[in-house]
């Protein structure tokens, strides 16, 4: 197995103060569950937090309000105090930010819409394992910086993208797609794939397709949307921190935890 310890990225850890990320994700589920019971629909509920987290100005402000203010602004103050022990790195980061990389949202993401983004995930999983379960063609997107830097990474293109060769016991792509592969979802290291064309082959084949992602939480979500905008069930797990060339010029080494990626394959889909 690879080796699981605790690091830090740019902006978040999953890890927070643990040498685990099994406190964050009962967080995470403990707030969705809350969440929920103040909005019972479920896919209205990530529509209301997709606008509101696209107003950074808004979400400070809100985080004044306490109790005061909107569904949203009330989700903001519940969700905050909980999940800051995962960002600490986010405010000091947004002070560097050269002004040519301003215009990218991922990169200046602050604190309130990381907490956001990581409780919209949760919900997305919520809402979409069923459907993902049921799909005829199921695809996991792998991101690069889960490899064994240690080693010459061996994947080779097939089909969509590049898959896993499964050449080094101490690699992350290595396992999740073993795991993948064990619930029929075909595992790709996204380099160079097509999503549209995927779409296209897949609806040709009179298949539905259905997406597995793993990224850093800006990216997760970036690419959870384009999914849902195009009609395309996704779930999706995010790293354990931001620790690639993106953040910090040259890639570090990553994690996920594997734990929770069978978790959510294995999920019931009532």
């Amino acid at each position: 197995m690879p080796e699981y310890s605790h690091i830090e990225g740019k902006t978040y850890t999953l890890f927070g103060n643990s040498d685990s990320t099994g406190e964050y994700y009962k967080t995470i589920r403990d707030l969705a569950d809350r969440v929920s019971s103040m909005e019972a629909d479920t896919c209205n509920l990530i529509k209301k937090l997709q606008r509101f987290s696209a107003r950074k100005r808004s979400l400070r402000r809100a985080l004044k309000k306490k109790k005061d203010g909107s569904l949203t602004d009330e989700i903001l103050n519940l969700i905050d105090p909980c999940l800051n022990k995962y960002t600490t790195s986010a405010k000091e980061h947004l002070k560097h930010i050269p002004l040519s990389k301003m215009w990218d949202r991922r990169i200046a993401t602050s604190r309130e819409q990381y907490h956001l983004y990581m409780l919209e995930a949760e919900l997305t999983n919520r809402l979409n394992t069923a459907e993902f379960k049921r799909s005829g063609r199921k695809v996991a997107l792998l991101p690069y910086c889960l490899q064994d830097f240690a080693v010459d990474c061996r994947s080779e293109k097939k089909g969509f993208d590049y898959q896993c060769l499964h050449c080094s016991a101490g690699c992350y792509q290595n396992h999740i797609s073993r795991i993948l592969k064990a619930n029929d979802i075909e595992p790709y290291i996204w380099q160079s794939g097509s999503l549209q064309k995927l779409a296209k082959e897949t609806l040709n084949e009179k298949k539905s397709l259905a997406v597995l992602g793993i990224a850093c939480i800006p990216e997760l979500i970036n690419g959870m949307r384009t999914c849902s905008k195009n009609g395309i069930p996704v779930v999706g797990l995010p790293l354990n921190a931001n620790r690639c060339i993106r953040w910090y010029g040259k890639f570090f080494p990553n994690s996920v935890d594997l734990e929770e990626l069978s978790k959510l394959l294995s999920q019931s889909i009532t």
